[in-house]
């Protein structure tokens, strides 16, 4: 074909970036456009002339554009290779993550380790009215325990409770 023009604005690109594709075959019957990434090729029927952007996301270093048009019954096509570079990758850093920056050893220890850490870390999310509610039944489950082994401590214990709670109210 005499009159076929096909380029693109960039012949080399980054991952993830759009490059511009302009094409006239005016005396075409049909156009299409194949993108052949290595990985995968896509077809895409065009009108006989114009400009379309195209997202190239993935690529196994060189993405062909190939444009074919028909004019009676014969195709003509033109390819233009662009070299797609891998995007960049970033080493991130967590900051006050006393998981990540302890992680937890094997064993007894290792297990306590992370129930703590997972613990500390609900509660802090919890509202203030839960975080009293959670005090108080650590309270009382500790007292019903210790009243287990020592049956006359448990006067002493829900003394206790009831000193606590007197001094969150008077606090407050």
């Amino acid at each position: 074909m005499e009159k076929m023009t096909f380029k693109t604005d960039r012949s080399s690109l980054t991952e993830g970036e759009v490059i511009t594709v302009e094409w006239d075959c005016l005396k075409a019957e049909r156009v299409e456009l194949s993108i052949d990434n290595g990985y995968k090729a896509t077809i895409v029927p065009l009108e006989t002339a114009g400009t379309k952007r195209f997202r190239l996301n993935r690529s196994k270093g060189r993405t062909r554009l190939t444009i074919t048009a028909w004019v009676n019954g014969k195709s003509f096509s033109k390819t233009i290779k662009v070299r797609v570079n891998t995007m960049p990758t970033t080493h991130a850093e967590t900051v006050g993550d006393d998981y990540a920056q302890h992680p937890p050893q094997g064993g007894v220890k290792g297990w306590w380790q992370s129930i703590t850490a997972r613990w500390h870390s609900a509660y802090q999310m919890m509202t203030p009215q839960k975080q009293l509610a959670v005090r108080i039944l650590t309270i009382l489950a500790a007292v019903f325990i210790i009243s287990l082994i020592f049956p006359r401590l448990l006067f002493l214990g829900l003394l206790a409770v009831v000193g606590y709670l007197a001094w969150v109210v008077w606090k407050k």
